[in-house]
């Protein structure tokens, strides 16, 4: 399990991840140019936020009792 200050990063780089694209075009619309460093930095904060979620999101669907509770098949474990 992750610690609490590495599960908040990793939730705030995610919502980086959704928020990231509208926030620059908003931006832009508005007249505000943004930085090339600026928006390189969003976009790696943004794909290290959705790679953290979904690693953890498959961590806990490997999860037996987590499958079974979900009425999900356990995997055949490999031999």
């Amino acid at each position: 399990m992750s610690s609490l200050p590495e599960s908040i990063l990793a939730n705030w780089a995610a919502a980086i991840a959704l928020w990231a694209l509208p926030y620059l075009t908003l931006r832009h619309h508005f007249g505000h140019e943004t930085t090339q460093a600026m928006q390189w930095s969003l976009l790696a904060i943004a794909v290290l936020g959705s790679i953290h979620v979904f690693y953890a999101a498959w961590q806990v669907s490997r999860d037996r009792a987590w499958r079974a509770a979900h009425g999900l098949r356990t995997p055949i474990p490999a031999r």
